[in-house]
């Protein structure tokens, strides 16, 4: 049976430390927020207060939550790790059997612009990656491409609408062209089903582009600028 076509056990816990902002939500029986928190606070000063408010506001306890909701990425490295710390450790604490469901922020922004648009143009959205590199996925006839990287050089020739999702710290400015939107994790319940956004794993598994770069090393000598040749 695919895991993918696994529902969370309610209540389930959602934790995205991905972007600019934190998100922590309870849902529960229906489907529905019993409680959800978006926090300005990065997670490392704020993870834990903003889940023990969530809690607090769903008046349920760490032991009654049955399922972890979580982003794999891509977005801020430490955000991400802190969650999946903080995951990882709570379903070890006690017995009770919890499950995981991933779900990617590229692709949840994808689904979010769906939604809102009826526009059938062939849409790059991009996110922050690494120096003169891109996370993308095209969003073409209703459907939602896979993420995959993309170099900057090849980002400017695209022809088409530009959608960029911005992180808490960046290692470049987008293109002018790129139009900024808001990363929305609340959105998760009413769109998972719909895009299949959901899919179960067995721990907290971050998302790896798959792509290695390496630098290449000269067997140069260094000179100081001053060293007479």
């Amino acid at each position: 049976m695919n895991p993918a076509l696994h529902m969370p056990k309610q209540p389930s816990l959602l934790i995205d430390g991905s972007g600019n902002r934190l998100f922590a939500g309870v849902l529960n029986s229906d489907g529905k927020w019993s409680a959800k928190i978006t926090s300005e606070t990065a997670p490392l000063e704020g993870l834990f207060i903003t889940v023990e408010k969530v809690l607090k506001e769903s008046g349920l306890e760490l032991g009654q939550i049955r399922s972890f909701l979580y982003c794999t990425g891509p977005g801020s490295v430490l955000g991400l790790r802190l969650c999946a710390m903080a995951m990882e450790t709570w379903s070890r604490i006690d017995n009770v059997d919890r499950h995981f469901f991933a779900y990617n922020s590229l692709q949840l922004t994808a689904a979010c612009i769906l939604e809102n648009s009826s526009s059938s143009d062939k849409i790059l959205l991009i996110s922050d990656w690494m120096k003169e590199a891109w996370n993308s996925l095209v969003i073409e006839d209703g459907k939602i491409g896979p993420v995959e990287p993309i170099s900057t050089a090849a980002l400017e020739s695209w022809p088409g609408p530009l959608m960029h999702l911005p992180a808490r710290k960046g290692w470049q400015q987008a293109p002018d062209a790129a139009k900024p939107l808001t990363y929305e994790p609340e959105k998760l319940p009413v769109l998972f089903e719909r895009y299949g956004l959901l899919r179960r794993t067995e721990g907290v598994e971050l998302y790896s582009s798959g792509v290695k770069h390496f630098q290449k090393w000269t067997p140069e000598r260094h000179r100081a600028e001053n060293q007479q040749t």
